[in-house]
């Protein structure tokens, strides 16, 4: 395709297809204008332009695609809803004339017939020449073709229930929806994996955060002990040095240090005393011992 939707730009998409949801509304009109009888004042019209339709019977083009066509043209103007109704009409309708040409292995000339159709009925009903002729001037094959995938697509997705000849199209809807349902599986699945990656790589980052703030809070431990030590000591000092209770402590200390070079000296005295009447009572008995 030349004008492929998928090289659009997003503002073009925007433009072209923002009528999609209006599309119902006009599918329920052509639904009544079918069952309608027509005025008989079209044949005129529909008559001078049959060599368009390509078909082998023309009264087929003249009372169930012109006269039909010409009715739907008149419901867009004098159709008191707002502008976007009328513009999502014009676009609508080469949706329906597609599958109503389709029926008669017509369907490659709708854009010629539309164009056709829509200009006579401007001229002959002296039609403001802006009514609906900008977009049909500009539309191509291959812009109708991606209304109808996109259309038919919008309404297999949407569900929507409508009446137009062109809804026999279940075995579409089905194959889309598998189609929808393969890729939403594969889909779902990366998703689940990647949240399984995420998941592990969460738990992964926590054991290491927990680790590294275990490894934080010891030395934080003995960083805070080593501090509080060097405090003490400080402390300690500064009471020596600096305060009444320096002294004080000094002096108790000397007392014990006193003390306990007294309780020393006794112990060594006691010790030098035993060895001399030890070495005594060794050699009585071994005078005793040698006289016996």
């Amino acid at each position: 395709m030349v004008d492929n939707i998928v090289g659009f730009k997003y503002n073009n998409m925007r433009v072209r297809y923002r009528f999609l949801d209006d599309f119902s509304y006009w599918e329920k009109i052509m639904h009544m204008i079918e069952k309608e009888n027509y005025r008989n004042n079209y044949n005129i019209y529909c008559s001078s332009i049959v060599n368009v339709y390509k078909g082998k019977d023309k009264t087929v083009f003249i009372k169930e695609i012109c006269l039909k066509s010409f009715s739907c043209f008149y419901d867009m103007l004098i159709s008191q809803k707002n502008t976007n109704y009328r513009e999502a009409g014009c676009r609508y309708f080469p949706y329906w004339l597609y599958y109503i040409l389709k029926k008669h292995n017509c369907s490659n000339d709708t854009v010629q017939i539309y164009k056709t159709l829509l200009n006579t009925y401007v001229y002959y009903m002296r039609v403001s020449s802006t009514f609906c002729t900008e977009y049909v001037n500009k539309l191509t094959n291959e812009q109708l073709e991606d209304l109808i995938s996109i259309y038919n697509t919008y309404k297999c997705i949407k569900k929507t229930e409508t009446n137009d000849a062109s809804q026999n199209n279940n075995e579409y809807c089905i194959t889309l929806k598998k189609i929808i349902d393969k890729y939403q599986e594969s889909i779902i699945q990366k998703d689940h994996d990647r949240a399984k990656l995420q998941k592990c790589t969460t738990e992964i980052n926590n054991k290491q955060e927990i680790g590294c703030s275990c490894r934080s809070n010891i030395v934080n431990t003995i960083a805070t002990t080593i501090i509080l030590t060097l405090l003490i000591l400080l402390f300690l000092l500064f009471m020596f040095k600096y305060t009444s209770y320096g002294s004080l402590l000094c002096h108790k200390i000397k007392r014990i240090r006193k003390k306990l070079d007294n309780i020393s000296n006794i112990r060594n005295i006691r010790k030098r005393t035993e060895l001399p009447i030890n070495m005594l009572n060794s050699g009585i008995y071994d005078m005793l011992y040698n006289q016996s």
